[in-house]
This record gives C-alpha cells, sequence and structure tokens, in this order.
C-alpha cells in the first residue's frame, strides 16, 4: 500500500485513438536519495501534466521502499518522445540514472477512450 496517496490527472478532453500508455518503475538504491528524488518526481510529474498530448498521468510514490511507478497515457509516440527530451525530465533522467537499483519502462498501446488502470501500477511496482 502505497504511503503517499497518488497523484492523478486526466484531460477533460483526451485525444482521438488509443494513444500510448507508458509504464515506468523506478527503484532508487539508497532510502536517503528517496526525498530528494521525491521532487524531482513531482516536477517532472507537473511537467507531464502541462506537455502537449498529455491525456492522463498517474505517479505513486513508496518512498520506504525505495519505489516509484508512473502511469501516462499519451496521444502517441511522438507526444512521449517531446516530454522525453523537455526539461526538467531530461536533466532528471540523466542525473538519477547511477542512483537506479532498477528502471523499467514499457510503452504499449492504450484503449480509446479508456484512462489506463490502476493495476498497471501494482503491476509495475511488484516487478
Amino acid at each position: 500500500m502505497a504511503l503517499i496517496p497518488d497523484l492523478i490527472w486526466t484531460s477533460p478532453h483526451p485525444g482521438p485513438g488509443p494513444g500510448t500508455v507508458v509504464v515506468t518503475h523506478l527503484h532508487l538504491r539508497r532510502l536517503r536519495d528517496v526525498p530528494a528524488f521525491f521532487r524531482t518526481s513531482v516536477a517532472v510529474y507537473r511537467q507531464a501534466v502541462g506537455s502537449s498530448g498529455a491525456r492522463s498521468v498517474r505517479m505513486r510514490a513508496q518512498p520506504l521502499a525505495r519505489r516509484f511507478t508512473t502511469v501516462s497515457w499519451w496521444d502517441d509516440d511522438a507526444a512521449v518522445q517531446a516530454y522525453a527530451v523537455a526539461e526538467p525530465h531530461r536533466s532528471a533522467m540523466r542525473s538519477w540514472r547511477d542512483r537506479m537499483a532498477a528502471a523499467e519502462i514499457v510503452r504499449r498501446p492504450g484503449e480509446e477512450g479508456t484512462v489506463p488502470a490502476v493495476e498497471l501500477l501494482a503491476s509495475a511496482a511488484s516487478s
């Protein structure tokens, strides 16, 4: 169970078509990195919410387990790529890379008109 409530945002008017779902699971090596990583994660979450082509973003932080999981839904792969190379996401991924015990990013097609299920968070966190 998450100690911090999930951060959840869904666009009131998601784009047409299935879009692209991205599930990201990040596991930090050290507990002492959690506070700074959480601040970075919130900044990146806010970036995603304001990004062109974002349909839905959900973030789960499990600080004592050193795990952070996101499920995001985008109009297409181009929107995902534009977000990934923009700041602060770009710098965050570079600066935190060496402090990860594990990092997994999975892309899959979405389902038109259906916000990705919360179960995707649980399945990513159990890996």
